[in-house]
């Protein structure tokens, strides 16, 4: 059987290097077109690139990353990447001026 990528041209990039829309990132991660923007204005997404103000596109191999960041063995497994988050610091005193009378 021929691969299609060995009959493709020097040069030419190969599949994971491939960009892809909004649509099909959506449709190849299961999610909706909605929670790819949310991820680029929250983050926690994957790597996008940025063509124009206007042209979002998706690298391929930065989806299938993401998605192996994602990967655990149990429910309680924090993954390789996260760490103990830092104790909140409390807020500044609040200084509250008083009514001239």
């Amino acid at each position: 059987m021929v691969n299609d990528l060995d009959t493709l041209p020097r040069g030419f990039p190969n599949e994971d290097e491939r960009l892809l829309n909004e649509h099909e990132a959506a449709a190849h991660l299961g999610y909706t077109i909605r929670a790819l923007q949310n991820w680029r204005l929250r983050g926690g997404g994957p790597l996008f690139v940025k063509v124009s103000d206007r042209s979002i596109r998706y690298r391929k191999r930065d989806l299938t990353t993401w998605i192996e960041e994602k990967l655990r063995s149990s429910t309680s497994d924090p993954g390789p990447h996260r760490t103990t988050p830092n104790p909140p610091t409390p807020a500044p005193a609040r200084r509250t001026a008083r009514a001239s009378r």
